[in-house]
């Protein structure tokens, strides 16, 4: 259970779907009446439907007819929709009118309306409309997120008038300010949250959310939450930004920890040192009254196997002829001479833990790690009993050593039964004592190597005569330390039963790895001070889960007072440099209102590098130096960022070759069609306008048709000095708008500086 546990929803929202809505304007409003189809197809609902007697239908102050009438007047039923239906709810939040129209045969497609039944408040809408046949989407979106602001805005203001007054605009989340690439995509949507203010403070869990289309400026979804939630804590007595910043600082600001990516390469893999929030939690939040971090650790999640491949008998196909060897298969058939034969596993597996007579061998299979391809653990599994009374144990052994690795001896175990008492005879403490010792029998070596980290207690299913739910189990995990850095990827995990002490699980996660060193680190403070700039402390009232499990408080939830570190599209920091990393540990993007340049002030392409660095295509921040010619690594690197494709890091042999920072940006230009393969174009060569146009017109995947020189007619008046291979490429750059002639010159020889490449690179986004 992590500190913020998801909102339940409200049961009226459940049937609401995201959806496209089409606001109709004020003008038209007045000059629509309902059309006689529309009409007759309401009035056979209404009948085929009647509400029953005595209930709050019949007793709503407003009725369906009117409940019609108001969602009519604000919004246009989409042409087509042949069918309607009602319904009525009532909940805690009051009682609602659902109206649905929609079409009954293909291409389907439905709207919905929700209205309050005793004031006529529209409190959310929706609607769905399948999209032509052949319409797509891709590159830039047609508006962007500041230009329907102010239509978001009015429309809440019409339908919640008095509310919208005590809300305010939250800032955006960062995916929302990030145009897509050029690719083939869905309808891009921006939402605006207008959180509820109490005491100048906002209340996220009230508000109005409105969603948005960038292609279309139609508005798609509108939301309204709202309840009676009341003893928000006053802000006397509230501490200040800076002493929050400062307990952030020394309690909950980020701490050094060893990270590696979670992808196949092994020990070539090189781990990273970074900075996260403790607990690798995603915010931090510090009671804004008391000074107290009400952030919490999580537990620690073990990395657990990935089969590459099933087990089994295998079977050799006769061959007259032996079949030579690959290196690498050479390799692997050496690799499997050192193993343990299956046998000898199962003794090292029945050695380290007990299997009791009952229990049949049910399943054994070899299994190669994905990470890391050198290690390989045997799995074995045991079933007794049926039905109810089933119960299963799985041990694996490194398939090397016969070291264990892991067991679990709860596996479809029966449980006790939920109505009785159950006798918990273990503490907490006596279980952790059990587990730490066990630990030190085993792994004796390494325990000096971890640090305990937390107890998550197991509830489910027992129950005590109060009603109240009792640990089954204690879940004990520790990381493995290096150096005095958490590696949170490695360390044990130990179950303990609370009625009998037994160990009913066991995991140990531990890789042969290299740590680098902490020479050059940079401090704590200013790993703080870089997370407060990026995700600055703010001040809201938020609804927490603290305390014991399943106790009224907890269930229940608290409004508090808090300061907490925005949302962002970071997760941690490089603990030399400080670029801010993705969950992944790949570089991303700062967030939008940093995505600006130095030296851009009254440049025409200011606006094209902003959208650019918005798009993670160029690195904010410096001097975008729009002058300065482009060469051909950085104009292939930004087409293929553009083409929404980064390079995959890879880990095989020879990956310790140094190599250019472009080349993998070459190897995918290439399997992407933007250059031939084998082509290394200079890297450090200006970009002259008719190689741009050749590498545009490859990245919109249009080379089949501009290879066709010969059919295109340029009118340009230096059109002999363009490249006769060029032609095409020339003509679809100048046709598209994507690149503009001079005085009817197109200048294929001169060179492109940086900013006209930006500027380029924009509008081809842009043409869908």
């Amino acid at each position: 259970m992590g500190l913020f546990p998801r909102i339940k929803t409200k049961a009226f929202l459940a049937w609401l779907v995201l959806s496209v809505f089409t606001l109709q304007p004020a003008a038209a409003l007045a000059e629509s009446p309902m059309d006689l189809p529309a009409l007759k197809l309401i009035q056979n609902a209404a009948s085929e439907n009647p509400a029953p007697a005595n209930t709050g239908e019949q007793q709503a102050a407003v009725s369906l007819e009117q409940a019609i009438g108001i969602a009519r007047e604000t919004f246009v039923v989409p042409e087509g929709f042949n069918e309607f239906s009602t319904g009525f709810d009532q909940s805690d939040s009051g009682s609602f009118w659902n109206l649905r129209w929609y079409r009954s045969g293909e291409p389907g497609g439905e709207m919905y309306v929700r209205v309050n039944s005793e004031t006529g408040d529209i409190w959310s809408m929706g609607q769905w409309i399948p999209t032509v046949p052949g319409q797509e989407y891709q590159g830039l979106p047609k508006y962007t997120r500041e230009q329907l602001e102010s239509a978001a805005a009015a429309l809440a203001a019409k339908l919640q008038p008095e509310r919208f007054k005590s809300t305010r605009l939250q800032p955006a989340r960062d995916y929302e300010y990030q145009p897509l690439p050029l690719v083939k995509r869905g309808p891009l949507e921006y939402q605006y949250e207008y959180a509820r203010i109490i005491n100048g403070f906002p209340f996220t869990e009230n508000g109005i959310s409105i969603s948005v289309s960038g292609d279309t400026g139609q508005v798609i979804r509108f939301d309204l939450r709202w309840d009676d939630t009341r003893g928000f804590p006053a802000t006397a007595g509230m501490i200040s930004q800076q002493q929050a910043e400062q307990i952030f600082r020394s309690e909950a600001g980020p701490q050094l920890y060893y990270f590696r990516e979670r992808v196949p390469g092994g020990k070539k893999v090189p781990l990273k040192l970074v900075y996260r929030l403790p607990g690798q939690q995603d915010r931090a939040v510090i009671d804004a009254l008391t000074g107290n971090v009400l952030s919490r650790e999580e537990e620690f999640y073990a990395y657990y196997d990935m089969g590459a491949g099933g087990g089994g008998d295998m079977k050799m196909a006769n061959s007259k002829a032996a079949i030579p060897l690959s290196p690498m298969e050479e390799i692997a058939v050496e690799e499997a001479r050192s193993l343990l034969p299956r046998d000898k596993a199962l003794e090292f597996a029945k050695g380290a833990v007990q299997v009791p007579g009952e229990y049949a061998l049910v399943n054994s299979r070899l299994e190669q790690d994905y990470m890391f391809n050198d290690i390989k653990t045997w799995h074995f599994s045991w079933e007794a009993g049926s039905g109810a009374e089933r119960k299963m144990m799985d041990i694996a052994v490194n398939a090397a050593s016969g070291e264990l690795i892991s067991f679990n001896t709860g596996s479809y175990r029966t449980y006790y039964e939920p109505s009785k008492s159950p006798e918990i005879k273990f503490s907490e403490e006596e279980a952790l004592k059990i587990a730490s010792n066990y630990i030190k029998k085993v792994q004796p070596a390494r325990w000096g190597e971890v640090v305990y980290i937390n107890a998550r207690p197991e509830y489910y299913p027992l129950i005590d005569k109060g009603g109240i739910p009792q640990p089954s189990s204690y879940n004990f995990n520790w990381v493995r330390l290096a150096q005095g850095v958490q590696f949170p990827d490695n360390g044990f995990n130990v179950m303990v039963d609370s009625a009998t002490g037994e160990i009913t699980g066991y995991r140990m996660t531990w890789w042969n790895v290299e740590f680098p060193a902490q020479q050059g680190v940079m401090s704590r403070e200013q790993a703080a001070d870089i997370y407060l700039k990026e995700a600055p402390l703010n001040t809201a009232y938020l609804r927490l889960w603290l305390g014991p499990l399943y106790t009224k408080a907890r269930e229940e939830g608290e409004v508090h007072l808090v300061y907490h570190t925005a949302r962002q599209n970071f997760t941690m920091l490089d603990a030399f440099s400080g670029q801010l990393l993705d969950y992944s540990g790949n570089a991303v993007t700062p967030a939008y209102k940093n995505q600006k340049f130095d030296d851009l002030d009254g440049h025409p392409s200011r606006e094209a590098a902003e959208l650019l660095a918005q798009s993670g295509i160029v690195t904010p921040g410096g001097n975008f130096r729009p002058d300065d010619a482009v060469t051909q690594a950085e104009l292939i690197t930004m087409l293929v960022k553009s083409s929404a494709h980064s390079p995959v890091p890879w880990y095989g042999a020879g990956a310790a070759v140094k190599e250019p920072w472009y080349q993998q940006y070459y190897e995918t230009a290439a399997r992407l069609g933007i250059i031939q393969a084998g082509e290394n174009p200079d890297p450090d060569l200006p970009v002259t306008r008719e190689v741009l146009a050749r590498l545009t017109i490859h990245t919109m995947d249009l080379y089949r048709v501009a290879r066709l020189s010969d059919i295109y007619l340029l009118n340009f008046s230096d059109a002999g000095d363009i490249a006769g291979h060029l032609r095409g490429h020339v003509a679809l750059a100048a046709g598209l708008g994507l690149m503009e002639p001079v005085d009817g010159r197109f200048g294929p020889k001169e060179v492109v500086t940086r900013g006209e490449a930006a500027q380029t690179l924009v509008r081809m986004l842009k043409s869908n």
